[in-house]
């Protein structure tokens, strides 16, 4: 992730994806907020209207049963029981039909059912055994209106009770409800469109069509949303204020399956147009990042011909005004290093041959103060015509010669430094390179005096065969002449990276830091006839072999030349 262009891609992916995300992440929550408050108030107003409804039609029964009570044909023929119990049942069957009552009974004060209008007429349709036959149903209250179960059936009953008075006094009361069970919900959810559970204070209760659920529904009634058979709901929950506590509660539940399956879609379609955003933003980032990156990666190429010294081509690039803008820049700094070089390389050399001037001047002298004084003894000499003038003049002579053969020796090395030609490139073996140097050294590899170290695998690389040997030459002959006849040299080749490495290492008397800092000066020697250029030929070669020579050395602890030179040359 450290390219321009695979950032680039990475912030175009992101701009296209985040906003659509974001925006069908929000879109979808709304449209859930929106469902969810459609069905809350769905909900809420079915709970209102079925607790209204059912308030209503209890107080309706309570006072049909008030009036029921105070008739006079039910006082005499529970009055003149039990030869009237057949025609009470009869008359109460037939006031259980017109009040549209599933249950009505008459009890004495003691609780026991007397007389029951189902017995005449079974309201369900069922045998002898249906539990709201023989007064089995209902709450045992004195009077009023109430909500309780029905022993043994999924279903509460709705009661109202009324009492009997004869001369002031209750002498019996009249029992009746309606049943609510599966039916009577499901006439209600015909009516709301929601599904209904009722139950009251001790966990009974019945519901709709869900009666697999129902005790999972009792546990939960207080949940917003609860998931039933696979299925999804949102609910809500009410108390019925009817009768004495704790009351009954009315649970109403709608399906949240097809706002479900919608924003299943929904989330699926925006995950889809995600990845088709994602994919079209990559490729779009990376084609935009190429019109970008491009010209940077060959502003950045141009920058580094730069670096290494390669001046003379100019750069053309059509981009965006910036960049122009940087390009026009690197390109007056093109010109203005390579006039820059053009003026350092002109004084450079104007600088080297009065260098070199001076040098040649001071090392000139040093051999002609010998022989003038030699000359001029000779003179003197003669004229004093001494005895032993042919042994002056065999001296002078060969004092003569001697400093003659130093200028001729100092004349030639200024030569090789000053003639030295470009490099001619071509492919070499390191095996030949070494071979050459032992054959040359042979005596002094004899001696043991000298030994070269090199890789079994043969290495291929491009040099100027002639100029690498010239500079293998001059360090081994000054670690030669370093070390001393009792002294060892050993030269050292191989591969570092993509580099030739060849060390020239001696035990010699090794040199100083101030020495070191001037090791490749020229005229700088430690030597007592030595010129001061061969190391500087050296550098020359490496240099223009584009490689490095480094020196490591300690008083006392001998020297290290060490060269680095590519493997391959590049254009």
């Amino acid at each position: 992730m450290n390219s321009l262009r695979s950032r680039l891609i990475l912030g175009s992916a992101l701009i296209a994806v985040v906003p659509l995300a974001g925006a069908m992440i929000l879109l979808s929550q709304r449209i859930q907020q929106t469902v969810r408050a459609q069905a809350a108030e769905r909900l809420a107003a079915a709970l209102g209207t079925l607790q209204i409804q059912l308030g209503a039609d209890g107080e309706r029964m309570a006072e049909k049963l008030q009036i029921v009570a105070k008739d006079g044909l039910l006082k005499r023929l529970y009055l003149v029981r039990p030869a009237g119990v057949a025609d009470l049942s009869e008359y109460l069957a037939e006031k259980r039909f017109l009040l549209g009552l599933d249950y009505l009974h008459v009890v004495d004060t003691s609780g026991v059912v007397i007389a029951d209008g189902s017995t005449a007429a079974p309201p369900r349709g069922g045998g002898e055994n249906d539990p709201w036959r023989a007064g089995a149903a209902g709450p045992r209250t004195p009077s009023g209106l109430a909500i309780a179960a029905i022993e043994g059936v999924p279903a509460l009953t709705m009661a109202a009770s009324a009492p009997i008075r004869y001369q002031g006094e209750s002498v019996g009361m009249v029992r009746g409800g309606v049943v609510l069970d599966a039916e009577f919900l499901g006439r209600l959810k015909r009516a709301t469109g929601v599904e209904l559970v009722l139950s009251d204070g001790a966990g009974h209760g019945a519901t709709t069509n869900l009666d697999g659920a129902l005790p999972l529904l009792l546990a939960r009634l207080e949940a917003g949303r609860v998931t039933l058979e696979g299925r999804p709901y949102l609910s809500r929950s009410t108390a019925l204020d009817i009768g004495p506590e704790p009351h009954a509660r009315i649970t109403a539940l709608v399906s949240t399956a097809s706002a479900d399956r919608t924003i299943g879609a929904l989330r699926t379609t925006s995950v889809l147009l995600g990845v088709a955003g994602l994919a079209i933003a990559i490729v779009l980032g990376a084609w935009w990042s190429s019109q970008v990156s491009r010209p940077v990666e060959r502003l950045a190429a141009f920058s580094e011909r730069i670096a290494r010294g390669h001046w003379d081509e100019p750069l053309a690039l059509h981009s965006v005004r910036e960049l122009q803008t940087l390009v026009a820049a690197l390109d007056r700094m093109r010109g203005d290093l390579s006039a820059y070089r053009a003026r350092l390389v002109t004084s450079e050399r104007q600088a080297a041959w009065s260098q070199m001037a001076r040098m040649v001047a001071h090392e000139v002298k040093n051999p002609l103060t010998p022989i003038a004084v030699s000359v001029a003894d000779l003179k003197r000499s003669f004229e004093q015509k001494r005895a032993d003038f042919p042994d002056i003049l065999d001296q002078a002579v060969a004092t003569v010669a001697e400093e003659v053969g130093a200028l001729k020796r100092l004349l030639q090395e200024f030569s090789d430094f000053a003639r030295l030609p470009a490099p001619v490139f071509a492919r070499c073996r390191l095996s030949e390179l070494m071979a050459d140097l032992r054959s040359l050294y042979g005596a002094e590899v004899a001696r043991g005096r000298l030994s070269f170290d090199a890789p079994d695998r043969d290495v291929e690389f491009i040099a100027d065969r002639g100029q690498l040997r010239q500079a293998l030459i001059n360090l081994i002959k000054n670690g030669l002449e370093a070390a001393g006849d009792s002294g060892r040299v050993e030269v050292r080749a191989g591969v570092e990276g993509a580099a030739l490495s060849v060390a020239v290492s001696d035990n010699g008397p090794g040199f100083s830091a101030e020495e070191q800092a001037k090791l490749f000066v020229p005229d700088f020697t430690t030597k007592a006839h030595g010129s001061g250029l061969g190391l500087t030929i050296v550098e020359r070669i490496v240099n223009d072999h584009r490689g490095t020579i480094t020196v490591a050395a300690e008083p006392g602890h001998g020297t290290t030349f060490r060269i680095l030179c590519p493997l391959e040359r590049e254009a």
